[in-house]
């Protein structure tokens, strides 16, 4: 134990100044105010300023809440953590100079408290005074409150922090026992043991299918619309819209005259809103925005009659820019955007824009919420498409600063691999305006709790977005007597941490799904990949191996319950077909937590075989004719099949009962296209080929053998 100890210099018996800043030894975060940082005597500790997400709403240290003897010397252990990072423990493997998240600190806070607490109703006043025994009742204590277990073990732990951190406490507020509780690390004191263990359900695929292409839909056609009015709107607002510069230097009553000219020139109505009495009438407010009157008060009572009996009509609402934007050939909107209308939509495009970065670049969504305006990025040697942001786990996502240091510290950049879309989605929020985040804590209702400049939105705001988003579409552009565009999902309400396990299903069952013009979940795979390869992150790659495993053990389950129950299996590969399905040996089933049985498990079960459209692939590299087509014109080999260059010839080609299905009516098709003479004659030749094609296939596969006992029995 003095061992571990040993490098931590122990200070005098004075207790830290009044005046020392908590947060002297930590980075902050971009645009803190010095000045406002807390202070060591303060009732208050607000230590948000060095927490490095933008997206979290950390909640301060409230001093109240204590017991007034243990004031000090708490405190002093909260400076000390903040100060330095863990110090070794005598049963652990230390953790090298980590230092504790600021998120901790709360959790910490909330422990103690209970400590501190116990020991006033123990006749405590000091905490050098605690003893062995104390800390046994303490114990006996906790683990008798109506609490989790994982709970209880926190509360323990948190008692072991304050002591650990005793060599950096005055005598008076350490604790003067041995190490607490050494022998009990093994039971209450140990959390349940086990690796990562993914419970996060994935969002059903029609649900995710149609919440991806509406997302899509609003990005294209309704995000620039809405972009343009609210850029005009601000220009209004701020007095610098090219249409107001034909007022400029005129009377107000002049300015009136020209711009009810103008309506009526251009067959504008006036500007209007309903009062509370559901009355229309003229809203004289947004005119005065219109021709910029310099009077800094209301149109007079005369000027206000001038536009009433100007005989030009008054408008449902106050109306701005214009509808461009079409989905499936037509307006998306007949009406222009009201201004009333305008917060909301900007939430709605802004939703939409959420579920095309988080969701096809796999990163997590507190990693999206604290993009930063010019994250793009292209890599100039591979020439993909990156966004560059911060890594939202790990206790060094920021460099950290020498003691005392006071500077403020960059955080740590990291590049995403991403498809177009996704670039597509950042290019429009960055045109909405000058912001300091993609996603800041509000577009259009900014308040001093949580300003802009310093707050990007949280999850809890996202997942109320991504409800509304749903309903909106639905009743904007659903229609009676059909079905909704996007389905609810019938697990639970969206999340966007379901995101990430909702792509590596799509990835693993439907590779060759459309999610975009030109775009597949193959090509999100190899970009998403393409972005975690190589890091501490692993979670991804996890979530990729989970849903291959589940798919595995589906697959054979099907496959062999097919078989014995008569699938017929024709091909070049039909043999090594039934034997892999055979062979393989049945999953009984297991708790998987770790990446490692993961790969052990796929290992044992997977059969390489991989069904495709209209045909099944036996893998096996030394025949795969994809591959050695890839090798031949000089491109890198694939270590599986690629059902892009498959190839009819191929001796790893075997077709079920389920393919022959398929190739009757893609020979359908082809027949139809051959027999259309409207159609290019270099078209309808090929239609005919493989309209040819799969009629052999097909009658290859029902000049089946006839079934005889022994043969049953073979199979």
């Amino acid at each position: 134990m003095t061992s571990a100890l040993a490098t931590f210099a122990i200070p005098g018996g004075t207790w830290p100044a009044d005046d020392i800043v908590i947060l002297r030894s930590r980075p902050l975060r971009a645009g803190t105010d010095r000045a406002t940082l807390s202070r060591f005597g303060d009732m208050i500790w607000h230590i948000r300023p060095a927490h490095p997400d933008a997206h979290l709403n950390i909640t301060p240290l409230i001093w109240s809440h204590y017991p007034p003897l243990f004031h000090l010397p708490f405190k002093t252990f909260f400076l000390a953590a903040l100060d330095h990072p863990y110090p070794g423990s005598p049963i652990t493997v230390q953790r090298g100079g980590e230092r504790a998240g600021v998120a901790t600190f709360r959790y910490w806070f909330m422990d103690l408290q209970v400590f501190a607490e116990w020991l006033v109703e123990a006749g405590i006043s000091r905490l050098c005074e605690v003893t062995e025994q104390h800390l046994d009742a303490y114990r006996a204590y906790v683990l008798a409150l109506q609490r989790k277990p994982g709970r209880k073990v926190d509360m323990l732990a948190a008692v072991r922090t304050l002591w650990l951190y005793g060599p950096h406490l005055p005598d008076e507020g350490r604790l003067a026992t041995g190490y607490p509780w050494p022998r009990a690390s093994d039971d209450e004191l140990k959390s349940p043991a086990g690796g990562r263990d993914n419970k996060t359900p994935r969002i059903a695929p029609v649900t995710m299918t149609a919440l991806l292409a509406w997302a899509l839909h609003i990005i294209e056609a309704v995000g620039p619309d809405v972009r343009d009015a609210w850029v005009e709107h601000q220009q209004l607002r701020a007095g610098t819209h090219p249409s107001q510069a034909k007022f400029d230097s005129l009377p107000t009553g002049e300015r009136i005259q020209r711009y009810i000219a103008r309506c009526r020139r251009e067959g504008t109505p006036l500007p209007g809103h309903r009062t509370e009495d559901g009355q229309r009438t003229i809203n004289f407010s947004a005119i005065q925005r219109m021709i910029q009157t310099t009077t800094g008060i209301s149109f007079t009572p005369n000027q206000k009659r001038t536009l009433r009996e100007s005989g030009l009509p008054i408008a449902e609402d106050t109306y701005i820019g214009q509808i461009t934007g079409a989905i499936d050939g037509r307006p998306w909107r007949d009406a222009p955007i009201a201004v009333s209308e305008l917060r909301n939509l900007i939430r709605m495009v802004a939703a939409a824009a959420f579920v095309v970065i988080c969701y096809l670049s796999g990163a997590r969504p507190g990693e999206v919420l604290n993009l930063r305006p010019g994250c793009r990025a292209t890599d100039e040697e591979t020439g993909e498409l990156l966004i560059v942001g911060r890594r939202g786990k790990g206790y060094d996502r920021a460099s950290l600063p020498a003691a005392g240091a006071d500077a403020e510290v960059s955080p740590e950049q990291r590049p995403w691999v991403v498809v177009t879309p996704v670039h597509d989605a950042i290019a429009l929020l960055e045109s909405f305006g000058d912001y300091a985040f993609l996603f800041p804590a509000s577009f259009t209702n900014a308040h001093t709790k949580r300003p802009n400049d310093f707050n990007a939105r949280q999850v809890e705001s996202v997942t109320r977005d991504l409800e509304d988003f749903v309903a909106w579409v639905n009743s904007t552009f659903g229609h009676p007597g059909t079905d909704v565009p996007i389905p609810p999902d019938p697990t639970k309400h969206l999340h966007a941490s379901r995101f990430r396990r909702t792509l590596a299903y799509f990835i693993v069952r439907r590779p060759r799904g459309l999610v975009a013009a030109a775009l597949q979940y193959a090509h999100v795979h190899t970009k998403v990949t393409l972005s975690y390869a190589g890091r501490d992150d692993s979670s991804w790659m996890d979530d990729i191996q989970l849903e291959t495993l589940e798919m595995v053990l589906e697959q054979n389950e099907q496959d062999a319950r097919l078989l014995e129950s008569g699938e017929h299996i024709s091909g070049p590969a039909a043999d090594e077909y039934r034997h892999r399905v055979r062979t393989r040996a049945r999953f009984a089933g297991r708790v998987v937590t770790a990446g490692r049985s993961v790969d052990r498990l796929l290992e044992q079960t997977d059969p390489n075989i991989h069904h495709g459209e209209a045909m099944t692939c036996v893998w096996r590299r030394e025949t795969a004719a994809c591959r050695k087509a890839r090798l031949e014109a000089g491109l890198p080999a694939e270590d599986g099949p690629n059902e892009g260059e498959c190839w009819s010839s191929c001796t790893n080609l075997v077709y079920t009962d389920r393919n022959i299905v398929v190739q009757k009516r893609l020979q359908q098709q082809w027949e139809n296209v051959a027999a259309d003479q409207l159609s290019p004659r270099p078209r309808r030749d090929r239609a005919a080929a493989l309209a040819e094609r799969s009629r052999t296939i097909i009658a290859a596969h029902q000049a089946r053998p006839i079934r005889t006992t022994s043969t049953t029995k073979e199979r």
